[in-house]
């Protein structure tokens, strides 16, 4: 595989509101702004499926220390994930180790155009030589977010 460092507009297709589904009936929404001086990419998702509801907010930025795009994601669950941003074969993946060491987690952006993509949480036990998908969420446009 072939990691390369993610530019600082890497995140810039993902700014906007978007409707989001996924299998087994979940709905949500999501919308996605540059604060701090357009220098923090924010996220604020709200989603239900029959297991429930779940709010979320995640900052990304590029990080002044190394120049890497870090993730900071927490939700109603009370979850505490960081992530690094990396571009994996041409594909923006945020990655993280589990703090027990078990597993990797990433979540990838895949066919992305303004109007839709498609989002993926994935997640290997030996250390990213194979990866199952965990959820998949397809996203539509909305509008090209807060003005």
């Amino acid at each position: 595989m072939d990691h390369q460092a993610l530019t600082a507009d890497a995140l810039d297709f993902w700014i906007g509101r978007w409707s989001l589904s996924w299998a087994g009936g979940g709905q949500g929404t999501n919308t996605i702004e540059r604060i701090l001086g357009d220098r923090v990419v924010h996220e604020v998702f709200q989603g239900s499926d029959s297991t429930g509801v779940l709010a979320g907010r995640s900052f990304s930025v590029v990080d002044a220390a190394d120049g890497r795009w870090r993730q900071t994601w927490v939700d109603s669950n009370g979850s505490y994930l960081d992530f690094a941003g990396v571009s994996v074969d041409g594909v923006i993946s945020f990655e993280r180790t589990v703090a027990d060491g078990t597993q990797v987690q990433r979540m990838r952006w895949l066919d992305i155009s303004h109007d839709r993509l498609t989002w993926h949480w994935e997640r290997s036990a030996d250390s990213g030589v194979t990866w199952d998908l965990v959820w998949a969420i397809d996203y539509r446009r909305l509008d090209d977010g807060p003005d």
